[in-house]
């Protein structure tokens, strides 16, 4: 008898893992691709195809969102960077943060819809 108790016990918790991971998978996907189109709209227009380049790439444990088309300007149009001008003198552009944004959002939501796809 306990042995039965203890096959329907391990039976029930590979149920449970499986829905959990499963809602995990759909969550990450679900929140990568919000955050995606995020930061379509949030960046920086005047820098060409910058904008429209972020796409998500699915991994084995998760998701990442990067810039596909200029990912070498994503740290300086978030954190700024020095410029030299015409007159051969130096000064700083300012950042502009888009990405810190949508990270903090994105860290926030997965949570919610982890346990959204869990119901």
């Amino acid at each position: 008898m306990a042995d039965d108790i203890t096959l329907q016990m391990h039976k029930i918790m590979d149920e449970v893992s499986k829905e959990a991971e499963e809602a995990l998978k759909k969550g990450i996907a679900t929140v990568s691709r919000k955050t995606a189109s995020k930061l379509k709209n949030s960046s920086p227009r005047r820098t060409g195809k910058y904008a429209s380049g972020w796409a998500v790439r699915q991994e084995k444990d998760g998701a990442v969102v990067y810039n596909r088309t200029k990912p070498r300007l994503t740290h300086l149009l978030e954190n700024g960077h020095v410029i030299r001008n015409a007159k051969g003198t130096y000064g700083r552009v300012s950042g502009r943060p888009h990405i810190k944004p949508a990270e903090e959002w994105a860290a926030a939501e997965l949570p919610k819809e982890i346990m959204r796809n869990m119901q």
